[in-house]
């Protein structure tokens, strides 16, 4: 019991026995027991962490967000890919919530999939991390999607810009549906027309942006709606012969640290990726310890716009 108190910080232990015990776990090599001490009620210290893909540049900063911060408050990280795959994803929640974890971060790949409904009831609290879940309730932290958005039209149009096209992947994710509606308010409002090509994914790029600079709709300025979209619009319009910043302007939103290697660098909407993760972290943790409001909480963190050359601008 006096070994037990030592290791879980118990008041009740002298400075002097909290040292001889603390010298015996040296000597020993003393690990303690995780399984025993679930099996006694206790926290695991550890959380789970699901992410879509663990190669994108927006998730891989994210996974270490929310290491760093389970690594400052003691708890392990259990890191698990869905591969953007619903089913691989229910599977990684639902082993997860059998070999306890003590809460989860979860970037859905689909924020209406039904298993969201049943694993936001359960008894682990989860905190979904730029892609909120749309059929249950659980805490958020997400950035501000549609500011994003006006902010990339508005400079656009600084530029003179009237033709502005959206192109859009990932369509069924509400960020990426708030930033597309933002960009077609803002331009009814300035009475232009509001065009958008959404994607089926990023290998129809080439053949979409084909179509679009061969119609008579050939825009003049694109904003591109995450990481990923923008990549695929930079290949396709490479492979067209299509140069940025001169035939055709370019913003993207998520500012990615090679945009500023190539050429034209990239004008992107910047997230506070890094904070995103250590406010979810945060936020579970809270919940773990049964803290904070009964309510769901909804953390919505500032985007700003990154400018380079591909929109126009001279630096």
């Amino acid at each position: 019991m006096t070994v037990s108190r030592t290791i879980n910080g118990h008041p009740y232990v002298s400075d002097a026995t909290a040292k001889r015990v603390q010298a015996a776990i040296r000597k020993l090599g003393y690990r303690p027991n995780l399984a025993a001490r679930m099996l006694t009620g206790q926290l695991s210290k550890s959380i789970g962490l699901i992410v879509p893909n663990v190669a994108d540049p927006f998730f891989s900063v994210i996974s270490r967000a929310v290491q760093q911060a389970a690594r400052e408050a003691g708890y392990t990280v259990w890191l698990a890919a869905s591969d953007n795959d619903p089913a691989t994803e229910e599977a990684e929640i639902e082993q997860m919530t059998h070999h306890p974890v003590d809460g989860i971060v979860l970037a859905p790949v689909n924020c209406r999939s039904k298993h969201l409904k049943v694993a936001a009831a359960g008894s682990i609290p989860i905190v979904t991390i730029d892609r909120s879940i749309e059929i249950a309730s659980t805490d958020s932290v997400e950035a501000e999607n549609r500011a994003g958005a006006n902010m990339a039209v508005e400079h656009l149009m600084g530029h003179g810009y009237t033709k502005i096209h959206c192109v859009a992947t990932d369509f069924h994710l509400r960020s990426i549906r708030l930033r597309v509606e933002a960009f077609e308010e803002y331009l009814r409002r300035a009475k232009l027309p509001a065009r958008k090509l959404i994607l089926s994914d990023t290998a129809s790029a080439l053949p979409g942006l084909t179509s679009l600079f061969g119609s008579r709709q050939r825009p003049q300025a694109i904003f591109a709606t995450n990481n990923a979209c923008t990549i695929a619009v930079i290949e396709a319009l490479q492979t067209l012969g299509i140069r940025i910043g001169r035939d055709v302007a370019l913003i993207g939103f998520d500012d990615v640290n090679f945009y500023t290697i190539i050429r034209p660098t990239i004008t992107a909407i910047s997230q506070p990726v890094s904070e995103l993760g250590r406010t979810a972290t945060r936020l579970l943790l809270e919940r773990i310890h049964g803290q904070g409001p009964a309510e769901e909480v909804r953390v919505t963190l500032p985007v700003a716009l990154i400018t380079r050359a591909s929109c126009g601008c001279k630096r």
